[in-house]
């Protein structure tokens, strides 16, 4: 079979897509890369000798470029969130198959409107990059239940600590603490860590009740060299969560906790319990990052009958040779090869309509 081809939006020097994305992309026969879109040629062509792409791979500066290549089957989308929208759309309306991170758009509304371009533009294959449950851990966790180890679940409560969000912020994730970029704490966080509740658990709440708050208006500004450059920069993003809610069909409830900051000295990021009848689950980790993968991440299972505590060992990773951040996308690229899409745009809008509902509760008019 043909490999994919694949043109790719925001291929930078360093950071999230080349770490996450270009390891199963450039070693599996599954695909191949055929052109680069960055900011300018000149960065694409940085970009294709940088990561020793081959040299017949296009260079583009526009979202055109690449939407109008009949060489290419699927165009990713590795860009801040409140550029998805004018860098994706072209590609949307030309039929791409597409792969977005998430969020899709920097609101509900914008993500409507690239469902709706998607279904206009006959798009056969678009996939959300909301990966949290691709994670080992949690498929660990849900194989666990299923197992019946834990009898039937009572309640479950997620308490967690996001390291970024605190009272300092470096330059060039500034743009995280502004609400109208559309990427923070509620939906990018919040966000991949229910992802990862609702894989194991159950999607969709019977009834919920939420405070989001911005705790910090004002943090300290960082610059490269990590020297304060404004002691009282402006933050309009949220930096506190809290959630608890009833999970439609089992009726199981669940509380859910996240704050900005580092975690209580020498205690985990995250701790996660599932209570059950049986038996109880406590997953641990650094923070609550699933969706990226972490190296420290435990599964303990604690077994009332024998009142033992069991550290559940996890399955061998098949990519393991990857850093950690590529393994849960390899998984989504996997499965996209397959014709497996992990998170539909009907499914992120779906998803984006509960956080714009959720921001209505907390009398925002509009997430």
């Amino acid at each position: 079979m043909a490999p994919i081809r694949v043109g790719f939006i925001g291929l930078s020097k360093s950071g999230w897509a080349p770490g996450a994305h270009l390891p199963y992309l450039t070693a599996n026969k599954e695909y191949e890369i055929v052109a680069i879109c960055n900011s300018s040629v000149q960065s694409s062509q940085e970009a294709i000798k940088l990561y020793s792409l081959p040299a017949s791979t296009a260079a583009y500066s526009h979202p055109e470029e690449i939407a109008n290549d009949p060489n290419v089957d699927l165009v990713v989308c590795s860009v801040r969130v409140d550029r998805h929208f004018p860098t994706i759309a072209p590609s949307l309306k030309a039929g791409k198959d597409v792969y977005v991170e998430w969020p899709l758009g920097k609101s509900a509304a914008e993500a409507r409107e690239l469902l709706r371009l998607k279904n206009e533009g006959g798009v056969k294959k678009a996939v959300v990059g909301l990966q949290a449950g691709q994670s080992l851990a949690v498929q660990l966790v849900k194989k666990l239940i299923e197992e019946g180890r834990i009898g039937t679940v009572l309640n479950s409560t997620w308490v967690s600590a996001a390291i970024n969000g605190g009272d300092t912020v470096s330059e060039p994730y500034e743009y995280l603490g502004q609400k109208e970029v559309g990427g923070n704490l509620v939906t990018i966080h919040f966000a991949h860590s229910l992802e990862a509740v609702q894989q194991v658990l159950g999607y969709g709440f019977e009834k919920h009740n939420s405070i989001i708050a911005n705790r910090r208006p004002f943090v300290k500004l960082l610059n490269s060299e990590g020297k304060v450059v404004d002691e009282k920069h402006p933050k309009t993003a949220d930096d506190t969560i809290f959630f608890s809610g009833i999970i439609k069909g089992s009726g199981v409830p669940f509380s859910f906790s996240l704050r900005g900051g580092t975690p209580f000295k020498n205690t985990p990021g995250l701790e996660w319990r599932i209570y059950g009848s049986k038996a109880e689950i406590r997953v641990t980790a650094p923070n609550p990052f699933l969706q990226i993968g972490l190296p420290d991440t435990k599964v303990e299972i604690h077994d009332f009958a024998k009142d033992t505590v069991e550290e559940v060992p996890f399955p061998k990773d098949e990519f393991e040779d990857f850093a950690v951040p590529a393994r849960n996308v390899s998984r989504v690229y996997q499965k996209f090869a397959k014709g497996e899409i992990i998170c539909s745009f009907e499914e992120a809008v779906q998803r984006h309509e509960f956080i714009e509902e959720l921001y209505k509760e907390n009398g925002y008019l509009h997430g």
